[in-house]
């Protein structure tokens, strides 16, 4: 009998995250995107899943929808992110991908904050789905991109190469320009989208990387 549920394991994971989070110096870069939620324009966040921790510590208890994964890890996440404040929504691009879609557009239109981490939930690292560039296609809400990065870090030996910032280390939190998704849903101009999303996301992040003084990409 298995005395160790994934609802303890997560938020034991974001206790955790928590302690290491309010040690950490962090700086700010970028967009303002506060003035743009609080002015009426609603905001689709979406960022890297393997560097997930600083954002999520400096915009949590925000009660931003964020989708999961229906797989078992799922559940760890799904109650981290409970634990930090965030609420859930469980799909992915691959698995109730479309189910998850026509739940997260009901979101919005009661008002609703919503994030994704766009190469989840099995990778590849650093690949943009178009999940978040439908959902930006059909609402009409600009996608912002968000992402962090630590001088002093562990990088874990998963597809994602999760970054998990070392107490009292250096910290960034870069922010991108809103980025509107125009031109229709046709197959060839989502791509275009996505390619371009995925492209100011990775600079984001490596920009990131070099504010801080962590490795490049890595």
């Amino acid at each position: 009998m298995n005395l160790i549920s994934p609802k303890s394991v997560g938020r034991l994971a974001w206790l955790i995250v928590e302690a290491i989070g309010k040690t950490l110096s962090i700086t700010e870069y970028g967009t303002d995107e506060e003035f743009y939620r609080d002015g009426g324009r609603p905001l689709i966040y979406a960022g890297w899943h393997g560097r997930l921790i600083i954002p999520l510590f400096r915009r949590r208890n925000r009660g931003v929808y964020i989708l999961v994964s229906e797989h078992r890890d799922g559940d760890i996440i799904s109650s981290s992110l409970d634990s930090a404040g965030c609420r859930t929504v469980r799909g992915s691009t691959t698995r109730g991908g479309s189910r998850a879609l026509v739940r997260l557009i009901k979101l919005i239109r009661e008002g609703a904050k919503i994030a994704f981490t766009p190469d989840g939930p099995r990778g590849p690292r650093w690949k943009f789905q178009p999940g978040p560039v439908y959902l930006a296609a059909k609402t009409g809400l600009p996608v912002v991109p968000i992402t962090g990065s630590a001088r002093c870090a562990v990088y874990f030996k998963s597809w994602d190469s999760f970054q998990l910032p070392l107490p009292f280390s250096k910290g960034v939190l870069n922010i991108g320009e809103p980025y509107h998704v125009t031109g229709g849903l046709d197959d060839a101009n989502i791509e275009f989208h996505r390619a371009e999303l995925e492209r100011r996301l990775i600079e984001l992040s490596r920009e990131a990387d070099r504010l801080v003084g962590a490795p490049e990409g890595r």
